[in-house]
This record gives structure tokens, C-alpha cells and sequence, in this order.
């Protein structure tokens, strides 16, 4: 009897060990999906005209969160995915992460990997989730599109609907967007070779338009071919408010762009950059039809991720286009008229807060959510030029959300401070080198750094090189542009540097004047009639 006793004794206290460890380990898992990510961490209140909202950290620690997807109109799920190759699901309720895929095949460097993505907004219809990343092929840059199906928490079946689309380590877009009529949109940048992106019988350069299966509509605007619109350089933003498709575009050192997308529609690239108000875009104009954007950016802010708000819980912010800005660092909100055609108005929030914002997107509740895109390498590049704070910031990268702020939050919260963009006003007004400063760091500075040294492996320096030197052939570089691989200092360079010929001849002769003289350069200044010379010769 004893011995009956002393065994079901150890049973019982073996069984409620157990149960103590088993509770123990489910705890520290959720504790550490939970705390790692640090849910809900409060940063200040921003105030608005009636509005005060309240700034939070949802996530951090992230690795190159490229695109958001809110997963239904009643879930508390926001997907995210990380350049690297992962699809993540983010609760908001709770703070919890779950990675739901990992990509094998992705190819991953600085601007290229998972780039596209999208939820189906129907899930329980169609429970698709679709993704467009890079990949290798013989040594060379692809990209395909691939549809998975979610079950039960899992992405299983993947279906290809488009594969070997020729990449580049640049301009390989892309965002996708679900349509109300089951239409799958991608955009595709023109991968480094601007005259594709008038090619109809390519794809790159182009806005696609795809059944879920990847089958072609037979509605497309030209007969058994994805391309829905052409002439894009570098869409990064996509999203459609009703029935309208807005996208933002990367222009090249000039007229980023708002862009409202047609059937059929030519954006310009590359004969137009923004609107058709260059004489040689006119001209151009006149024998072609080209569709202006809605709003454009000079000097450029790099816009990305795009988002519509319709909510009425932040009352200025209705009926606005939300564009993440990387060049910029800022959240841009453009007051759209009440056909949502044109923009009436742009406020800029949250200026130089976060750094560099990837994407954002709008909760069915009305909050917003931004990643940032801080650890990529033009912080690493150019710390000076995007922040006082040095990038990336302490946990990054971050998800943020933004809300209307409850009573309790509005007194508890101190208010956000507003940050200027740092200007040199004492170089700024002091002759052509400080004209020349001006010109370099709003075209120049994000690329060759402000320090001239270039960045390695993408953008050669300016410092005591050969072609600054050279007075004829820096000026054709300038405003010409450059193509095709370069060889500066014994390193080879293969990113293309746009044309300048937009800036007038006196912004030209300043920004050349100054390189030359700064960098441990120390050549002669040039003047306007030679640039105007220069020109007129090319």
C-alpha cells in the first residue's frame, strides 16, 4: 500500500513538473516573440491643426522590411516581409511575430531580394499571397512572380506566373497591388536600360496586369500581353483607392512622380521626366501622347511606398495619398480633390523622426503603419546627409504605427520636436562655393556622400580623380550623364549617373566649380559661357 502510494506520488509529481515546464517554455516563447520586438513602445504626440496622434513602436530590430499587407478587413494581422527573403505576420493586438516563409532562392544585395508583395484582400474566396524577388540565373540578375496559398497558417503551393524577368543590382521596382476585379498589378523598373521601358515587347519598365493565375486578361490594352502601361523608370509605391491607380516613381536626379495609371497609358521615360515642360520634351509631347504625373518632386525625395487614407479618425489627413520618402525621410501627405484626379495640397510629417520610411499602409481601423529602411547602405553612405542622428537609429529597422491619441495619451505623451533639414546658410550665401554646396548636396551628396568619397562598389568618388580633372570631359559627364562601366581609381563602377542638363547654366558652372575646388581637388572654377559652350555643342 505504501508502495502504491510512493509511486503514484512520483507519477503525480512527475506529471505536475511536467506541466511546470511545459508552461514555462510556452511562456518564454511568447515572452521572447513579444519583448524582442518591443510591442507598443510609446516615442511622443504629434499635434495637428484638431488632431493630436500618438506614435508608438509596434516592432524593431527588423531586417530590411521592404513591403506592409494588412490581411483582411477584420484581421488584427499586418504581413510584412524583410528583403532577405522572410514573409512575417505581425499581430497587433498583441505584439507577436510569426515568419511564415523563407524564401531559398532569393538573391540578396543592399536594394535587391523580396521586393514585391501582396495579401488578397478576400482571403477566405482566394487565400493567395503573391511575392516578386530576385534570383540568379547563369550568373545573372532574374526576378519571378510567385502566388502561394495560405492554409492553416502556412504558405504552401507555390505557383509560378512569371519568371526570368531580366534584373539588374538597380531598378527592379516593385510593388503589387490586388484589384477589386481579381486583377493582379505589378511594376517592374526598367532594370538599369531606360529605352526598354518603351518597349512594349518587353516588360521591364512597364506596370503589369495579370489574372490570379498569372493567365493574361483578355481586356488588357494590347492583345495577349501583360503590359498594361509603359515608360516607368522606377516604381516603388502602388495602390488603388476607389478605382483609381496611383503610383509613385523614382525620377533620375529630377521630377520624382505622383502618377495616376491608365490603360495603355506612356509615362515618358525616358524622353520625359515629369511633366512636358523641357524643350525637348515638348517636342517630343507634340508627336506623342504622355501622361503627366499628378504631382512631382524637384529636387527629388525618392519616394516609396504609397498608401491611401479614407478614414475619417485623423479628420486632416482624409482623402490623402501617404507617401513614404527615403531621400526625404518624412511621411508626405498629399490633399487629394474629391474625384481623387488631382493634388490639392502636401503637408510633410514627421520630418528627419524616423529616417528613411520603405512603405506604409492603413489599417480598416484608420491607423497607419510606416517601416523604416535604415540599415541599408545610403545611411551607412551618407549619415550627415540624412540625420543628425547617425543611421541606422537605436533599433532599427522599426514598424511605427500612428493613431488618433486617447485623453489619457494626449496628457501623458510629451510633444514630438520638430527637426529642420540641416542648411550650411553661411556657405549657402557665399559665392559660388556655397552656391555650388547648395546644388551638390540637393543632387549629388545622397550618392558621391558629402565628403566626395563615393560609395564602394556603386558610386565612384570625386575626390583627385582623373575625370574631375579633366574640364572638357567632366562637364560632358555632367550633363550627359554617364553609361555603362567606369573604372575610377582601379575600382569598376557600372551604376548609371543621370543627366544634368535640366539645371541651368549657372547651377552647372556652380556645382562644377565646387567639386573641383573641394575634395583635395584644387582645379580652376568654370564658367557659365563654357558649360553654355558645352552644350550647345552636344
Amino acid at each position: 500500500m505504501n508502495l502504491k502510494r510512493s509511486i503514484t506520488a512520483i507519477a503525480l509529481n512527475t506529471c505536475f513538473l511536467l506541466l511546470i515546464v511545459l508552461n514555462f517554455s510556452c511562456a518564454d516563447s511568447n515572452k521572447k516573440s513579444s519583448e524582442n520586438k518591443s510591442y507598443q513602445k510609446y516615442l511622443f504626440k504629434k499635434s495637428l491643426e484638431t488632431s493630436q496622434l500618438a506614435v508608438s513602436v509596434v516592432a524593431k530590430d527588423l531586417e530590411y522590411p521592404w513591403d506592409l499587407c494588412w490581411g483582411g478587413e477584420d484581421s488584427n494581422i499586418l504581413w510584412f516581409t524583410e528583403i532577405k527573403g522572410t514573409v512575417n505576420q505581425l499581430n497587433t493586438d498583441t505584439g507577436e511575430i510569426k515568419t511564415l516563409l523563407q524564401v531559398d532562392d532569393v538573391l540578396v544585395k543592399k536594394s535587391y531580394g523580396l521586393l514585391g508583395f501582396a495579401v488578397h484582400p478576400d482571403m477566405e474566396k482566394h487565400p493567395y499571397v503573391f511575392l516578386h524577388y530576385t534570383y540568379a540565373k547563369n550568373d545573372e540578375i532574374r526576378s519571378k512572380l510567385i502566388r502561394y496559398t495560405y492554409n492553416d497558417g502556412r504558405l504552401e503551393t507555390p505557383l509560378i506566373l512569371l519568371e526570368d524577368i531580366p534584373g539588374r543590382s538597380y531598378h527592379n521596382g516593385s510593388r503589387i497591388v490586388i484589384s477589386p476585379d481579381n486583377k493582379v498589378f505589378l511594376c517592374l523598373g526598367d532594370a538599369g536600360k531606360k529605352r526598354l521601358a518603351q518597349n512594349t515587347s518587353v516588360i521591364s519598365g512597364k506596370i503589369l496586369r495579370l489574372n490570379l493565375d498569372g493567365s493574361i486578361p483578355i481586356d488588357n490594352p494590347i492583345k495577349e500581353s501583360p503590359v498594361y502601361s509603359r515608360g516607368h523608370r522606377n516604381v516603388q509605391g502602388l495602390v488603388m483607392a476607389n478605382n483609381i491607380l496611383y503610383s509613385s516613381e523614382h525620377g533620375e536626379a529630377n521630377d520624382d512622380e505622383l502618377n495616376i495609371i491608365k490603360a495603355n497609358g506612356n509615362y515618358g521615360w525616358p524622353d520625359v521626366t515629369g511633366y512636358c515642360n523641357e524643350p525637348y520634351e515638348i517636342a517630343y509631347c507634340k508627336d506623342s501622347t504622355i501622361v503627366e504625373p499628378i504631382k512631382e518632386w524637384t529636387p527629388t525625395i525618392a519616394p516609396s511606398g504609397i498608401a491611401y487614407f479614407g478614414s475619417n479618425t485623423i479628420p486632416e489627413w482624409t482623402n490623402s495619398i501617404l507617401v513614404g520618402s527615403l531621400k526625404g525621410t518624412s511621411l508626405r501627405v498629399l490633399k487629394l480633390s474629391s474625384d481623387g484626379t488631382k493634388v490639392e495640397g502636401e503637408s510633410v510629417a514627421f520630418n528627419r523622426q524616423f529616417g528613411r520610411i520603405r512603405d506604409v499602409i492603413v489599417a480598416p481601423n484608420g491607423d497607419i503603419y510606416l517601416c523604416t529602411s535604415n540599415k541599408d547602405w545610403h545611411p551607412k553612405a551618407n549619415p550627415e546627409f540624412y540625420s543628425d542622428t547617425k543611421l541606422p537609429m537605436k533599433d532599427d529597422d522599426r514598424i511605427i504605427r500612428i493613431r488618433q491619441a486617447s485623453d489619457d495619451l494626449r496628457s501623458s505623451l510629451v510633444e514630438m520636436t520638430e527637426k529642420q533639414t540641416p542648411v550650411d546658410n553661411a556657405a549657402m550665401a557665399n559665392g559660388i562655393a556655397g552656391a555650388g554646396m547648395a546644388v551638390y548636396q540637393k543632387y549629388c551628396a545622397s550618392c558621391h556622400k558629402a565628403d566626395g568619397s563615393g560609395s564602394d562598389g556603386f558610386f565612384p568618388p570625386l575626390s583627385k580623380t582623373e575625370g574631375v580633372g579633366d574640364k572638357e570631359r567632366f562637364m560632358k559627364s555632367v550633363i550627359e550623364g554617364v553609361s555603362g562601366k567606369l573604372v575610377v581609381q582601379g575600382k569598376t563602377y557600372n551604376q548609371d549617373m543621370p543627366s544634368f542638363k535640366f539645371l541651368t547654366d549657372k547651377e552647372l558652372a556652380d556645382v562644377l566649380s565646387y567639386v573641383r575646388a573641394s575634395f583635395g581637388n584644387g582645379h580652376p572654377s568654370i564658367t557659365e559661357d563654357e558649360v553654355s559652350k558645352v552644350k550647345a555643342a552636344l
